[in-house]
């Protein structure tokens, strides 16, 4: 299961609702970027940028950690925080 599916799976229990994770291509994501008003040069580096770590996740680091005092929060407790975002 790819890192995207499994966040989506954690919001959808956190709002009590199945979520259904549906990939598009490369075209068709930058053609509703470039919809939206990003210039070519912005939304080709993001695609770039999200192909890449969807298939290589960046680390977690402790400089959350080291900075604030406590550990960073999980992905849940993030979702539980913002829950009313995704309803």
């Amino acid at each position: 299961m790819s890192p995207q599916s499994q966040q989506l799976r954690t919001i959808g229990e956190a709002i009590g609702r199945r979520l259904r994770w549906e990939e598009i291509s490369r075209g068709a994501a930058r053609r509703q970027l470039l919809d939206n008003g990003w210039p070519a040069s912005f939304a080709d580096g993001a695609l770039d940028y999200w192909e890449r770590i969807s298939r290589d996740p960046e680390p977690v680091s402790p400089h959350v950690e080291q900075v604030t005092g406590r550990p960073a929060r999980t992905f849940r407790e993030w979702v539980d925080d913002h829950i009313a975002d995704f309803r």
